[in-house]
């Protein structure tokens, strides 16, 4: 089959790499003139790490691993420690911190990317695809994968025009060689407190990816806007606030899609972010891209149906799991912290528990990790 992917993202890549060697055409087709390798870093959970082995791009010496997730409040209590040392056991995968440029990287080797190549239209027909880029070259593909984020031209075109909905809440990120204690463990620290909440994660070779999560806009430096917010959020938050530069910063609005049962039609779908944009309160945009791509890599491998009809099938396994993620991540607030009482009892309960119930939570939202093909 001629497979044409929409968008050299996380996404994307892996699922081209996941076609390679299945007797497949398969291109990339992305708007940029070079790879996307900016956004800080991301959070490879459990299931998006078994989604890259499965993929053949498994995640072996990148990044930081983390084994453990502690969420403090902006006075210094700790509200939970999560084990992720435990959760990989029961999963078998670990959870790492990596540059998304070195991920990127990784899943573009043997990938065939053209760049330059913003859609500009999606014609969907009876025995197949044709998209037209912004150079006025046409492609015709049996099967078209709109991976292009959630300003999707391909969700526009088969699906829905509609704009994914922004919420009051941003995220200003970074990826820089800062607190080298805390950089150098296997330890991740969330902070949450009324102004928002603060993140930082080791990511390997000395980096430390941080953010912020703030429910309003920021003006004039942002730097010295976040320094001003999140003043009283403790000694490690004020020593990452003292070294960070406007340069340094990032910054993303939350986002929310409507997820509906079909994602396309025809021989065109969606994946990641063009499919199922929510909030990054789960850590889990980048990782339910990966499980996308993991399963529509097997459906296209091993269907004997029809084109069309392996696509919606891989929408019907999908959308379920991505529908729990987008809800949990809806509703949480990162300005939150828990009340001191259920602080109390959350103390009480053994960390093998809390690794158990967590572990159980990423399968509950996993194709791979339930073998769901």
């Amino acid at each position: 089959m001629e497979i044409l992917i929409a968008g050299g993202g996380i996404g994307g890549l892996a699922l081209a790499r996941g076609l390679l060697g299945a007797g497949h055409r398969v291109r990339v087709l992305e708007s940029a003139p070079a790879l996307r390798t900016g956004g800080a870093a991301v959070t490879i959970f459990s299931n998006g790490a078994a989604a890259l082995a499965g993929l053949g791009a498994p995640l072996d010496g990148f990044g930081g691993r983390l084994d453990v997730l502690r969420f403090d409040t902006a006075n210094g209590a700790t509200m939970v420690t999560a084990d992720l040392a435990a959760v990989a056991r029961r999963t078998g995968f670990p959870v790492v911190s990596t540059p998304r440029a070195r991920l990127v990287e990784h899943l573009a080797r043997g990938v065939d990317v053209e760049f330059s190549r913003e859609l500009v239209d999606v014609e969907v027909r009876p025995d197949g695809v044709t998209v037209t880029d912004a150079t006025g070259d046409r492609h015709v593909a049996d099967v078209v994968v709109g991976a292009d984020g959630h300003r999707s031209a391909v969700r526009r075109a088969v699906l829905d025009p509609t704009p994914a909905v922004e919420n009051e809440w941003t995220t200003w990120q970074g990826l820089t060689p800062v607190l080298p204690e805390l950089a150098a463990s296997a330890t991740g620290v969330c902070v949450v407190g009324p102004a928002g909440l603060v993140g930082m994660l080791p990511s390997g070779d000395g980096l430390l990816q941080w953010w912020f999560d703030v429910p309003s806009p920021l003006t004039g430096s942002p730097a010295a806007a976040l320094a001003e917010r999140f003043t009283g959020y403790g000694p490690l938050v004020s020593a990452l606030l003292a070294q960070v530069r406007d340069a340094d910063l990032e910054s993303f609005r939350h986002v929310t899609h409507r997820i509906p049962d079909q994602w396309g039609r025809g021989g065109a779908t969606l994946l990641g972010d063009a499919a199922h944009a929510f909030p990054p309160t789960q850590a889990q945009g980048a990782n339910q891209a990966l499980e996308d791509a993991w399963v529509l890599s097997r459906v296209l491998r091993e269907t004997s149906a029809s084109v069309p009809d392996a696509l919606r099938r891989y929408e019907r396994l999908r959308a379920p799991r991505v529908r729990k993620v987008s809800r949990r991540a809806v509703s949480e607030r990162t300005n939150k912290p828990v009340p001191a009482p259920l602080r109390v009892l959350t103390r009480l309960i053994p960390s093998g528990v809390i690794a158990s119930a967590y572990a159980a939570q990423l399968r509950g939202v996993s194709s791979v990790l339930n073998d769901e093909v």
